[in-house]
């Protein structure tokens, strides 16, 4: 199998070190080399969903061989002139800082190599980093100094536990003149096996040079000259390991920024813009060649899990786990002959109310009531309000008559239509609210939330459905949502035949919250079989039944959950069903205020 490049950085020091701190380096890049980068992180075409407007680009840029994997091993001289040479222990402070300054989640193998007169093998090639700061901190001190020793040792680890397309890194470090026919021998073994062999000198020993410089040109390395032993830390961290200058990311055609460069792995966080991101990665050789990559990217709302609430009751779906009496209140007032999607509004009420109301369970006590359609608007009745079908469960075509017969026509009595309630209810017990349709507000001087507070009192809770409006903030709205609140009930505002349908639907099954911790992050109804976008997270679902029910449940993004609650001969249960349903986007916007407690 053809062997990856590798890369050995030679240092040599010397002991002749003069007060002055001149940091030079020397470029040998071989012209065979051949420039590779690659973005790693994100992957080309990936859908971000963790709803964060940054991401941190990760990947790898290398003159050497691949850029997936660098495998580097330090090889130090042990010999005792290092006592001398360097005092302070900039080596291994210097060495140290370099495998600290590297990516936390970049793939780096390290190991390390001391040599004198012999060559032992400290570390071999691993991940934790823990062990090789170790084995740094602790380098013998004794003997004379063999380069080749030192670079064939590294040689024999790389051949045993190095990684297919690796780039393959050889930190040499010696602080004494070495035989220069051996090390000539060592450095074209080194090429042989595409090893590139970077050289560093401390000192200024012009003969040290000569060889160093020589060992970098053959192999395609390059070489440092450091002058002041103070600046080995420095010369590491600046070190281009893999023959690479500088990597810039850009996005979308924007400026590009410089990325940070460590050991052939290169990293920066960049913006992104919400949907598709084009990211490209250059990177530029010590010798000026430039390559790139590039990946596209989607950036969208985080990750959701999808909550559903059922409900059966005696082994059948229902909208309520208690005795349940909905009374439909409908404005057939004069204004609903205002025009929707080209019909007039009480047209596609009267449509929708019939539809909705033919597939409500049986075991749902309704009954319907209207006002304003009966008596022409110029004889301002305002007592213009009648119960056209009784509470019942067996009614349904009752009610599909009596709105198939409405024809808007007076007045909008609200108040007094909302007053004739509670006798509709009679001795009725258990889940009592109305659901109230209308398109505007009271015009007879009545009080209607005066009213609602009365019904609350009575345990009634008023849904609200602002059908048709011409602004769900302006004033009508306002008064009708005033309304909801005065009993706890909800308020929605429907703009089409679809919308009302669903307003339908929430309202008139048994509402529920649903909590993290005290807060109130959503709202639903028994029986609308409608999700709920949640993110992770511990919930409680309460069920506003009469007494309350509640459930906590935990849930995990990408998952859907279906919570079915039963009951069966007076005992309430409860099941939850998962699966996993890939990614649904974190888009639902819940407003507390339209939280409905009955």
């Amino acid at each position: 199998m053809k062997s990856a490049t590798m890369v050995v950085l030679t240092f040599l020091l010397f002991g002749c070190a003069t007060p002055d701190t001149v940091y030079e380096q020397q470029l040998a890049v071989a012209s065979t080399s051949e420039l590779r980068v690659e973005i790693l992180s994100p992957a080309q075409d990936q859908f971000l969903t963790g709803g964060e407007t940054s991401y941190l680009v990760e990947g790898g840029a290398s003159s050497f061989g691949g850029v997936r994997y660098l495998d580097l091993i330090f090889v130090l001289d042990g010999s005792k002139s290092l006592l001398r040479s360097d005092p302070n222990g900039y080596l291994p402070a210097g060495a140290t800082d370099l495998v600290r300054n590297f990516s936390p989640d970049s793939d780096i193998h390290i190991g390390v190599v001391s040599f004198n007169t012999e060559s032992t093998l400290l570390m071999p090639l691993t991940q934790d980093r823990a062990f090789v700061v170790e084995a740094l901190d602790d380098l013998p001190r004794s003997g004379g100094t063999n380069v080749a020793k030192g670079i064939r040792s590294a040689l024999k680890e790389f051949e045993a536990h190095a990684r297919p397309d690796s780039s393959r890194v050889i930190m040499l470090f010696t602080d004494g003149r070495s035989n220069a026919r051996r090390a000539r021998e060592a450095t074209a073994e080194a090429k042989a096996q595409g090893v590139a062999v970077h050289t560093l000198l401390l000192g200024s020993d012009e003969k040290g040079a000569s060889i160093l410089q020589e060992i970098a040109r053959t192999t395609g390395g390059s070489f440092v000259q450091v002058r002041d032993p103070a600046k080995l830390p420095e010369a590491f961290l600046n070190l281009h390991t893999t023959g690479v200058e500088s990597v810039t990311l850009q996005v979308n055609n924007g400026s590009s920024v410089p990325a940070r460069l460590r050991g052939g792995t290169f990293s920066r966080r960049l913006s992104l813009q919400p949907g598709e991101n084009h990211i490209v990665a250059v990177a530029t050789s010590l010798s000026g060649n430039t390559a790139q990559s590039t990946v596209t990217v989607n950036l969208g709302p985080p990750n959701c899990a999808a909550l559903e609430v059922t409900a059966m009751r005696d082994g059948r779906p229902t909208m309520s786990i208690n005795e349940r009496s909905v009374e439909i209140l409908v404005d057939g007032s004069r204004s609903m002959w205002g025009r929707m999607d080209g019909q007039p509004k009480m047209a596609v009420a009267r449509e929708i109310l019939q539809d909705v109301s033919q597939w409500y369970p049986g075991e749902l006590n309704l009954a319907l009531r209207a006002y304003g359609n009966t008596s022409a608007s110029e004889l301002r009745d305002c007592t213009d309000s009648q119960l056209l079908v009784g509470f019942g469960e067996d009614n349904r075509e009752q009610i599909h008559t009596a709105i198939s017969q409405l024809r808007p026509l007076g007045q909008t009595p609200l108040a007094y239509a909302l007053n004739q309630v509670v006798d509709d209810f009679g001795e009725l017990q258990g889940e009592r609210a109305v659901v109230l349709v209308t398109d505007g507000i009271e015009s007879c001087g009545g009080d209607p939330v005066a009213v609602a507070r009365i019904l609350s009192e009575q345990d009634i809770a008023i849904h609200v459905i602002g059908f048709g409006l011409a602004n769900s903030a302006d004033e009508d709205s306002a008064s009708l949502r005033a309304i909801a609140e005065a009993t706890g009930g909800r308020f929605l505002v429907a703009h089409s035949a679809q919308e009302l349908k669903e307003a339908l639907v929430d309202t008139v099954g048994t509402p529920f919250r649903v909590y993290s911790d005290s807060t109130v992050v959503a709202v639903g109804a028994l029986g609308s079989g409608e999700p709920i976008l949640l993110p992770d997270g511990e919930y409680r679902v309460q069920i506003n039944s009469s007494p309350p029910y509640q459930v906590w449940i935990s849930l995990t993004a990408g998952e859907q959950v279906v919570l079915t609650l039963e009951k069966y001969e007076g005992v309430i249960s409860y099941t939850e069903q998962r699966h996993l349903a890939g990614y649904t986007p974190c888009t639902q916007q819940v407003n507390a205020q339209s939280t409905a407690s009955r």
